[in-house]
């Protein structure tokens, strides 16, 4: 954050020229936006500070002003005041704006947090300058450095603002998870039935069958994530157990899409690869999905067995039809019922792999 704005005064506060009445007067010129901006900057809790490598009467004037915290004149080493600003004010470089033109601001602007320069500073400062102003030299340059200091301020308020308010919007988000974990506690068929998916699962892998498993959008990368889980393991160490996501394969599903219709990309591929014993596993939020339920339609022609992961559903769904165990999550919130469908599916990975693993350790006791 920004505690100080420090300036050089040739160049930035005036054009850098030098007018004469032609005798010993020399004049130059400053513009009012700028010397608001000092009382501007002073009353927002900004330091304001002067290093000028000049030394005369101007200089001497402006200095003067009461705004101005921090002043040295006839000061070429920019980067030695910068230092002295920090011991003195107990405040860091970082913590600097430093507004200059000319090569020996270069130092100061490269030590300082934040770096602006006039539109007509030489090439050498307009490459290590972090904001090149819009406005030249003697224009109003400390003027446009407040407006941009003001708005970076904004910025940050509504940063703060915006995190704040996403931490209660997380904290309820969290609290409404909670809740719909604690009415599947309570739900008298969503248990027996996970524990129905459970037996069939274990069933067809003792009789060497294998688990497919397919979703849309979210829902294919939750059938995906299970698929691992069986194929590699959850919580012990057992052989790897037959289980394919059926949305895997880009050319199959392009293919089938292409030449046929998206509603087949799953059936022709229980057609293809699934036996009378196999599990489908089909996840859909909504139990709306056509392509799922024209999968689960072959899959009774064939004699697969079926597990539907779905919400909040109506009775007289198609897909119910072709559905042998019915894992309904009492939701229509699509995320909220993702967030249940991962934990469930995480809870039958790891009681099929305990029941299968207890099977294999007693058959070999017995053995």
């Amino acid at each position: 954050m920004l505690k100080m704005l420090v300036f050089d005064i040739d160049g930035v506060i005036s054009d850098g020229k030098r007018y004469t009445d032609g005798k010993q007067l020399d004049l130059k010129t400053v513009h009012m936006r700028d010397m608001d901006a000092i009382v501007l900057l002073s009353k927002n809790g900004y330091k304001v500070g002067c290093i000028s490598g000049e030394d005369n009467e101007f200089s001497r004037q402006f200095s003067k002003i009461n705004e101005i915290d921090f002043v040295r004149l006839g000061c070429k080493d920019k980067e030695s005041a910068l230092h002295e600003i920090e011991n003195m004010y107990h405040i860091d470089a970082d913590e600097i704006c430093y507004i200059g033109d000319g090569k020996y601001d270069i130092p100061a602007l490269q030590l300082a947090g934040l770096a602006i320069c006039p539109s007509d500073a030489i090439k050498e400062v307009k490459d290590i300058s972090d904001i090149i102003l819009k406005c030249r030299g003697g224009e109003g340059c400390l003027a446009e450095c407040y407006s941009i200091l003001k708005k970076s301020e904004k910025r940050s308020r509504d940063i703060i603002e915006l995190t704040e308010n996403s931490l209660e919007q997380f904290k309820t988000r969290v609290k409404e998870h909670q809740s719909l974990v604690e009415e599947v506690l309570e739900d008298k068929v969503y248990f027996p039935a996970v524990n129905q998916a459970i037996g069939m699962i274990v069933e067809s892998y003792r009789k060497e069958g294998q688990i497919y498993l397919c979703g849309n959008g979210g829902s294919a990368a939750d059938a995906q994530h299970l698929a691992a889980e069986l194929v590699g393991r959850f919580y012990l160490e057992r052989k790897a157990w037959g289980a394919e996501a059926l949305t895997t394969n880009t050319s199959i599903i392009t293919a089938l899409a292409n030449d046929y219709d998206y509603s087949l990309i799953f059936a022709r591929q229980i057609e293809a690869k699934a036996r009378r014993g196999d599990i489908l596993i089909g996840i859909t939020t909504s139990g709306t999905s056509e392509n799922i339920c024209n999968a689960f339609k072959k899959a009774r022609d064939i004699g697969v067995k079926t597990i539907l992961m779905t919400g909040e559903i109506s009775e007289h769904l198609e897909i119910l039809g072709y559905t042998d165990c019915l894992l309904s999550v009492p939701s229509k919130d699509t995320p909220q019922i993702q967030e249940i469908h991962i934990m469930t599916g995480h809870l039958i990975c790891q009681f099929v792999e305990q029941q299968l693993v207890e099977l294999e350790y007693k058959k070999w006791r017995s053995e």
